[in-house]
């Protein structure tokens, strides 16, 4: 796909619903050794993939967007799914999880933002958003 604003609100949604199934897989943890050992580490070691695809879109999102949204720290959520692409076994299992508790629910929520507002200012397709909404790929984002 050809970089520029256009062309991101694939990527956004895709953000969007990696946010959600971590929001999910992380649900019943109230601490992260629960959250580790939860369904044999099935959870943790999905929300990893998860925050790493998050990272990857984030990696293609235009800089035309960035630079409009430069309050979110774009750089630090690349960084992140670097390390957790690159250094997977000293992945710390307490910042994961501090990451999915303090993180993850204001990024959903700014994505979300994003996504409206530029929908708004015609940037994205109004279709393109109306057909991810019936897509079954994005079943789990809260779009109302």
């Amino acid at each position: 796909m050809l970089r520029g604003i256009k062309n991101d609100l694939m990527y956004l949604l895709n953000i969007l619903e990696c946010c959600e199934k971590i929001i999910l897989y992380s649900a019943d943890c109230t601490d992260a050794e629960a959250f580790f050992e939860n369904n044999e580490q099935m959870n943790f070691n999905a929300s990893l993939n998860l925050l790493a695809n998050i990272g990857e879109n984030i990696g293609k999102i235009s800089k035309e967007l960035k630079q409009i949204y430069s309050d979110v720290d774009w750089l630090q959520i690349k960084g992140f799914r670097n390390r957790v692409v690159h250094d997977y076994i000293n992945i710390d299992t307490f910042m994961v999880f501090d990451i999915i508790t303090n993180n993850i629910k204001p990024l959903r929520g700014t994505i979300m933002n994003m996504v409206g507002l530029e929908l708004d200012k015609g940037n994205f397709e109004a279709e393109e958003y109306e057909v991810a909404k019936n897509s079954f790929y994005y079943r789990h984002i809260k779009f109302d």
